[in-house]
């Protein structure tokens, strides 16, 4: 369980690594892409469509939680903090 938890995260971290923007985001992009790359508003909120079981929010201080239901997993995401270390880069 925690392999197949840590092959999956792992996983999202190099999928999602060079999707972030360090611009303005396309009108087409969804829901979790604004949340995600650090669009969201606090309190805006998406479900993953490929898996009901995971959810993005954007708590108050700008941080998006990601709960996976299924598995009891929630990770804190600084989507500030990842542009700049890819901007740096």
């Amino acid at each position: 369980m925690k392999i197949h938890t840590l092959v999956v995260t792992a996983l999202l971290a190099a999928a999602s690594s060079s999707a972030f923007a360090t611009g303005p985001l396309s009108d087409k992009a969804s829901d979790i892409d604004r949340i995600v790359q650090g669009h969201g508003k606090p309190g805006d909120t998406a479900t993953a469509k490929s898996d009901n079981n995971i959810s993005f929010e954007v708590l108050p201080n700008g941080l998006v939680r990601r709960t996976d239901a299924k598995y009891g997993i929630v990770t804190i995401l600084d989507p500030k903090a990842d542009a700049a270390v890819r901007r740096s880069r």
